[in-house]
């Protein structure tokens, strides 16, 4: 079976990397196969939770798309509308495997141990850790910082544990995100609303540094009173040197996916898909560890078709779902109701807030969210700043990088911990109401 799952999973990545050139139909038909096959494989040794949401969405998505009668010819390529995502966590883990095999996370590690006598400094030093790599790598920070963090509170509770990384993690993500020039999701509303990225810059890293400054120093008091054994770390010459490299590492990685992205025309993330692999090797190379870089990957590649399996699990029947409910005009009368909105603006905010948050806790993925929000707040975009709806729509979205149960950052997150991802959502949501409501209050001020 697993030499099954290993086959159907890297054909469906490969075809989806083949097609963003070719974009042919034929080819999308058999990707879209391949998913099909891969869903079915994936049932049978999946975490329950992902077995029960995922069955359940494709039951869901199977009367749905019978009930309004949809094309038969659609089927596959429902199945490949998570494509970039399963995608983009197949390819990810090279880089992470790279940084373990370079010692990265050991030099990291010694200097996170470096005068920190209690958790509440570490829980500084952890965030401060995850909200710069999320800048550069970005989801593959999530297992780098956890395993950190895990060694370090070894000798507590497995729930504090658990705690301490869903805020050291997920939050300063979310925070990171809130003004990156190569997110996503900021791409997919500044289209929408017709709003400027140079002049959201400013306020969106302001908050982001606000939310920073407020979480670093709320966790900081939380933790401080429990403390951590004595070390003797020092930072050795040899682990600036090793950060230094680190730091060169991910600027080229960046500017390498950027070039490529403008050369190409694709999207910033296809553009960081095709160049993951290419560069790990390129650099293992470069710094003579090459052939360790290749083994490790054999070594740990049954652990991640694990991953992938639950990821297969839960991410196509959601995209299969998506797809259906977006064929159909189930969501169209629900927003006509909603015109009355216009005239109470703060409404509207507290409204797209809210939808963003009680969509994720079912499942919606963050781009059909956007898309269908997208599509609400086009009626108020003439009377409504489109600055103040692109502030909204953005952090709240964000904001689900920490509360969203089945978004990407919780469910890799949560591989480590096996616990109902609702659980990590709990931990995170009376911050996330913090973050979502400070972004109403500026959203409101700039009217």
């Amino acid at each position: 079976m697993r030499r099954l799952q290993f086959y159907l999973y890297t054909s469906f990545a490969a075809l989806y990397m083949i097609n963003l050139f070719s974009q042919q139909d034929w080819l999308t038909d058999i990707q879209g196969v391949i998913g099909i096959g891969a869903f079915l494989v994936s049932i049978v040794g999946s975490n329950r939770t992902y077995q029960t949401i995922g069955i359940i969405f494709f039951l869901i998505s199977s009367v749905l798309f019978f009930i309004y009668d949809l094309p038969y010819s659609s089927i596959t390529t429902y199945f490949t509308s998570m494509g970039l995502l399963l995608t983009l966590l197949y390819i990810i883990p090279f880089i992470n495997h790279y940084m373990i095999v370079g010692e990265y996370d050991q030099s990291l590690f010694e200097i996170l141990q470096k005068n920190t006598p209690n958790l509440g400094k570490f829980y500084v030093k952890s965030y401060l850790t995850s909200y710069v790599l999320t800048i550069f790598i970005f989801l593959s920070m999530i297992p780098l910082v956890f395993s950190l963090i895990k060694e370090k509170t070894a000798g507590f509770k497995e729930n504090l544990t658990q705690q301490f990384a869903t805020r050291a993690v997920l939050r300063p993500l979310a925070a990171a995100n809130t003004w990156s020039p190569i997110e996503v999701y900021i791409a997919l509303v500044v289209a929408y609303t017709g709003s400027s990225y140079l002049v959201l810059l400013p306020v969106l890293l302001g908050f982001s540094l606000t939310m920073l400054l407020l979480d670093t120093s709320l966790g900081y008091f939380k933790y401080r009173k429990i403390k951590l054994q004595s070390n003797d770390h020092t930072h050795s010459k040899a682990n600036y040197r090793k950060l230094a490299s680190l730091v060169l590492f991910l600027i080229l990685f960046i500017t390498i996916a950027a070039l490529t992205h403008t050369l190409t025309g694709l999207v910033f993330f296809d553009a960081i898909i095709l160049v993951i692999i290419p560069y790990t090797m390129l650099w293992a190379l470069i710094t003579k560890r090459f052939q360790t870089f290749v083994r490790y990957n054999q070594q740990v590649w049954g652990e991640q078709i694990w991953t992938m399996q639950n990821f297969m699990m839960l991410l196509l029947p959601v995209g299969v779902f998506n797809e259906v409910v977006g064929a159909t005009p189930i969501f169209d009368q629900v927003m006509a109701s909603f015109a009355w909105l216009e005239n109470t603006p703060l409404l509207l905010f507290v409204f797209i807030q809210l939808s963003s948050m009680i969509l994720a806790f079912f499942g919606f993925h963050p781009l059909v969210t956007l898309s269908l929000q997208g599509l609400f707040v086009t009626p108020f975009l003439d009377t409504i700043n489109p600055l103040s709806i692109s502030i909204v729509m953005i952090i709240s979205v964000i904001s689900n990088d920490m509360t969203g149960t089945f978004n990407i950052p919780i469910t890799m997150l949560n591989q480590y911990f096996k616990r109902n991802p609702y659980q990590l959502t709990l931990w995170n949501i009376g911050y996330a109401l913090i973050f979502g409501g400070t972004g109403v209050l500026i959203a409101y001020l700039l009217l």
